[in-house]
């Protein structure tokens, strides 16, 4: 069984969130109370939405790092200088 992503299991929560955006969206043209409702519920999509978007950042960097032998760490910043011709100067 393959694991779903974040995105993939929050999805059918923000398709949900949608249509009820889109129903107290269109209460509220009606004349209808609804606009609480509407506001709020588009915060919380764009909250879901930002949440993901963080995650993926992270699992992204996180990935990049450990796909490095030594994560960049033991790099000297003046590695490709050495054979440049430019001098150091400090």
């Amino acid at each position: 069984m393959r694991l779903k992503t974040l995105r993939e299991s929050l999805q059918p929560t923000i398709t949900t969130l949608s249509d009820c955006a889109d129903y107290w969206s269109e209460m509220n043209m009606r004349g209808k109370s609804g606009h609480n409702h509407y506001v709020k519920v588009v915060k919380l999509i764009e909250e879901i939405k930002m949440y993901i978007l963080e995650n993926e950042r992270k699992q992204d960097e996180e990935l990049r790092l450990s796909s490095r032998s030594d994560g960049g760490l033991h790099r000297r910043m003046d590695d490709g200088m050495e054979d440049s011709g430019v001098e150091r100067f400090g």
